[in-house]
């Protein structure tokens, strides 16, 4: 199911060029012309276009901003001005960002991608966080923000002093040669900011640099493009930038945004620290590093009992090595468990930020995918299916054990006749009582078994999956 996007715009061109833009994109698109002709639910929507006009008073974009806000769905305002003063008012009132009206076709549509995409990692969050909370596990409020580290790349000017000063952030600069070569500890930043005016070839080595290192993986990256030049912005959040400000954009508004990435990661960072500290402890497989099968249940009864409210379902896969038993009477159990921890780390690598494998016990692994249908869980089954396959994992010198899968698949909702089936690999006595849980758990056991049952390294779906 397409992602959904709300367009809010008194002007009716306007609402016909952004909706015939989404939809050509695949977004599903709901078209008003005021927030007051609105009578659903924000909240079902993963973004909010909202026009503003020139005759619009700043009062009245306040006021549309704070009636949206309760939504906690990002805002992304479209100016038909776009004036310094009103995009600044706008930012405060709680908007995401704000672009010209007539801003490029490409430009828009990556910062509506990049905007989702934050959605997405925000309710992944949400999600594990309170999957942690029924274990008792949480993070301790903060007392207070500690000072950001900002690093500048390239020659931006006189922003990194004034930034300084006006933000108290501990704001460093580098040439792009600098930051290419530098190593962990000369790069550690809570934010980076670079000079897109280097240009597309500097953007296409700075961008992806910074994201392959593990230390600024989440770290937010915004791009400082020429006004005469979106197609730079366009092209640095197409590498995975964050955020694209015009060079025109005053100091007070380049703070305003880097606050608001900052504590977007540092609520990130959060989630991270209790999923390493806590769930290592209590949630996790100490052999695979995986999520273990307590927190798997959780987590599935959780995504179960929600599964009526989401504007899309979820599926679960159940995999399960083939023939693992020859592994280990063959090689021996260190050999085997050297397999399961290969397995774990080529399915991990093929997966979204936003799905969850598990260990669920023996071979068995199971993988839980929000958002998605049976046929892309097919396509993405068959893709892990071969990836394991792929090459021999090797065990000690010159020992090679290949090794394949077998997976079952089963969507989020199933008949509730398919709860007493019992056919599978797996053992269902799995506790939470939760029907739904155990209606999908026992139907993609039962594509499981058939996955076996018709010479394994196969998928199957389940008898729900099919129209």
């Amino acid at each position: 199911m397409p992602k959904s996007v709300l367009v809010i715009d008194a002007i009716a061109t306007h609402r016909i060029r952004f909706a015939a833009l989404l939809e050509s994109a695949r977004y599903a698109v709901t078209t008003v012309s005021s927030i007051g002709e609105y009578v659903g639910d924000p909240k079902q929507h993963d973004l909010v276009l909202l026009g503003l006009s020139d005759e619009q008073p700043a009062s009245s974009v306040a006021s549309t901003l704070s009636a949206l806000q309760g939504a906690s769905v990002p805002i992304l305002c479209l100016d038909t001005k776009g004036a310094p003063l009103r995009r600044l008012l706008a930012l405060k009132a709680g908007a995401r960002d704000v672009l010209p009206s007539k801003s490029p076709d490409d430009l828009l549509l990556a910062r509506v991608r990049g905007l989702i995409r934050e959605v997405d990692a925000d309710r992944e969050a949400s999600r594990r966080q309170a999957a942690a909370a029924k274990f008792g596990l949480a993070e301790a409020p903060s007392g207070f923000a500690a000072r950001a580290r900002v690093v500048c790349v390239g020659d931006l000017g006189a922003l990194p002093s004034n930034l300084a000063v006006l933000s108290t952030h501990d704001v460093s600069c580098l040439g792009a040669e600098e930051c290419l070569g530098a190593g962990t500890e000369e790069l550690e930043a809570d934010a980076v900011l670079i000079n897109a005016a280097l240009g597309q070839q500097w953007l296409s080595k700075l961008i992806p640099d910074l994201r392959d290192r593990y230390n600024l993986r989440v770290a937010p990256v915004m791009a400082v493009y020429p006004q005469r030049f979106p197609n730079l912005a366009t092209h640095a959040l197409a590498l995975g930038a964050s955020e694209a400000v015009t060079d025109k954009a005053s100091v007070e508004e380049v703070a305003l945004r880097i606050n608001a990435m900052v504590e977007r990661r540092r609520r990130i960072e959060a989630v991270r620290r209790v999923a390493e500290d806590s769930y290592e402890l209590a949630m996790t497989d100490p052999l695979t590093g995986l999520f273990n099968r307590r927190f798997a249940e959780t987590y599935l009864s959780n995504m179960s009992t929600r599964a009526a409210d989401a504007p899309i379902g979820y599926c679960l896969l159940l995999v399960d090595l083939d023939h693992f038993k020859a592994v280990n009477d063959t090689h021996g159990h260190a050999a085997g468990d050297q397999v399961l921890r290969a397995v774990a780390r080529r399915l991990e690598a093929n997966l979204r930020t936003e799905d969850l494998v598990a260990r669920f016990g023996g071979e068995e692994f199971m993988i839980i995918l929000p958002d998605t249908t049976p046929e892309t869980a097919r396509v993405l089954a068959e893709r892990l299916r071969k990836e394991v396959a792929s090459a021999p994992i090797a065990v000690r010198d010159a020992v090679e054990i290949s090794v394949t899968v077998s997976i079952g698949v089963a969507p989020g909702i199933v008949e509730r006749q398919m709860a007493g089936q019992r056919t599978g690999t797996f053992d269902t006595q799995i506790g939470f009582g939760s029907e739904p849980f155990l209606s999908v758990f026992e139907a993609a056991d039962a594509a499981l078994y058939s996955a076996k049952s018709n010479g394994r390294d196969r998928v199957e779906l389940s008898d729900a999956c099919r129209p």
